[in-house]
């Protein structure tokens, strides 16, 4: 499957399985970027500050083990939630092309604002970059995230992902951990 990218323009889009996200008195707006978009980027910025303590300690034990991140070119569409414009929470589809060649499609930097968690917002990503990927045609999506996150694990679980092995770039890492789940 190409990487077509048929989620450019800004849409307001709330996900469909499972229904929205709704904040407490108001509404969140679902908005598909690209990876480099500002807001994303900021969101992304607080997440690694937020993690980085948590890993910083191992720092020798994954030196040249973790990947780079993704870059714009294999980001499918990155979903960006906001409410009165503010940036609450993100999420993005990657086309990771495998070294056999199979595309494996992944779900990347889920992060929601700490003043906003509790209200729905990571199922509400993780349901955006999944809808988006089912009109791609795509029937099941991988992610990684790390083992010292339990909490995303944990939503990972309850949204009825399940671990599977994992898979390079993140099989050299001994911190990864990573999940599957079909369509």
């Amino acid at each position: 499957m190409s990487a077509e990218r048929p989620f450019e323009t800004d849409v307001d889009v709330l996900p469909s399985r499972g229904g929205p996200a709704t904040p407490r008195g108001g509404t969140v707006r679902w908005v598909a970027a690209g990876w480099d978009h500002p807001d994303a980027l900021a969101l992304r910025n607080r997440m690694d500050a937020e993690l980085r303590p948590r890993y910083a300690p191992f720092d020798a034990q994954r030196a040249g083990r973790r990947p780079g991140p993704p870059t714009a070119g294999e980001i499918v569409v990155t979903w960006l939630a906001y409410e009165a414009g503010r940036p609450l929470a993100t999420a993005s589809l990657r086309l990771l092309t495998r070294r056999d060649g199979e595309d494996l499609y992944e779900v990347k930097r889920v992060y929601v604002h700490d003043e906003h968690r509790g209200r729905g917002l990571a199922r509400a990503a993780l349901d955006a970059v999944g809808t988006s990927a089912l009109a791609l045609g795509v029937r099941r999506l991988s992610l990684q995230t790390g083992k010292l996150q339990p909490e995303a694990m944990g939503l990972y679980e309850r949204q009825g992902w399940h671990r599977i092995p994992c898979y390079p770039p993140y099989d050299t890492d001994p911190f990864s951990v990573c999940y599957g789940k079909d369509l």
